[in-house]
């Protein structure tokens, strides 16, 4: 697995963390402890802390809230935890060391004791300390995360093809309004307001006229998506009517719409930009929350489309 690099990290570390648990079983089985060896976090954390919530277990753990019930649901059944009520609060149930812990306890220091000084005496033969390289992968992966930027790298690979964002053309109007209309059909019947028309028929007129701006996103021959900011008075402006072609949904192109209104918001001294749109657009809302757009109560109490239910600004 060396061979296949950082691709067998996670393999490597399942496959390290088997053989040690089943080293730590063998040397519990020979010192008579029946302690399985999965539950010393939980075991060990209410030994120092005393009894508390599995919520707050799982919140000093860094672990999720099902891993911490399943595991306690175990202990409790092999009689290692008790279950108490909260005197401050009846609702709450804390677990703690049962007594048979507590008999334990003398017996398993010793050998954690062993385990402990033998595991920091193969680490310190290392030429890099392997906790402190764990410390700090832990915390490049929780700020700059694992799973969005490589889903977002592999959706600018668009199957489309090379995908470039150009402003407006009105030779691509019929586009603007086709894009959109398509938009409209698939996920709200059709449904067109007042708004939706003058936008839509006029788009020249309803945006560029007031100082806004119209992108699209090109494909080869295809327009397959487009995007535009409305200029709602000095410094406040609004992403509106973005649409990308069904084929080519899930591949970044949205993305790169929006960010190609809000760097032109910034350049023009935008102080915030916001949004209207449908919860049930889940793509959508995702993408808006992953570039800073929070949802806030509507200024005018609703929303002038009836298919609109949020409301997002971003302070730039």
């Amino acid at each position: 697995m060396r061979d296949f690099g950082s691709l067998s990290l996670g393999s490597r570390l399942k496959r390290l963390s088997d053989r040690l648990m089943a080293e730590v079983v063998d040397i519990y089985r020979a010192q008579g402890v029946e302690l399985n060896p999965t539950f010393f976090p939980l075991f060990n954390l209410l030994h120092r802390q005393g009894a508390m919530s599995v919520t707050e277990a799982a919140e000093l753990l860094g672990v999720s809230h099902p891993a911490i019930s399943k595991i306690a649901r175990k202990m409790l059944a092999e009689q290692w935890l008790s279950k108490t009520t909260d005197p401050a609060d009846e609702r709450r149930q804390l677990l703690a060391l049962s007594e048979r812990s507590r008999q334990l306890l003398e017996r398993i220091k010793p050998i954690w004791q062993q385990i402990r000084s033998h595991l920091d005496l193969l680490m310190a033969q290392q030429e890099h300390p392997l906790l402190a390289a764990l410390d700090e992968f832990e915390a490049q992966l929780e700020r700059r995360g694992f799973k969005a930027p490589v889903l977002s790298t592999l959706a600018e690979q668009s199957p489309c093809g090379e995908v470039e964002i150009i402003g407006w053309d009105s030779g691509l109007r019929d586009h603007f309004r086709d894009l959109n209309l398509a938009w409209l059909e698939r996920y709200f019947g059709g449904e067109l307001t007042e708004q939706d028309r003058q936008a839509l028929d006029n788009p020249e007129g309803y945006y560029l006229a007031r100082g806004g701006y119209i992108w699209f996103a090109r494909s080869e021959d295809r327009i397959v998506g487009c995007c535009a900011l409305a200029r709602h008075g000095g410094k406040r402006f609004e992403i509106s009517k973005m649409g990308v072609d069904a084929g080519c949904q899930g591949r970044g192109i949205g993305r790169r719409l929006v960010l190609a209104a809000l760097a032109k918001a910034r350049e023009l001294g935008a102080g915030e930009v916001y949004l209207e749109s449908a919860t049930r657009l889940e793509r959508a809302i995702r993408l808006y929350r992953n570039l800073g757009f929070r949802a806030v109560p509507h200024p005018d109490g609703r929303s002038i489309y009836p298919r609109s239910d949020i409301y997002m600004t971003l302070a730039l």
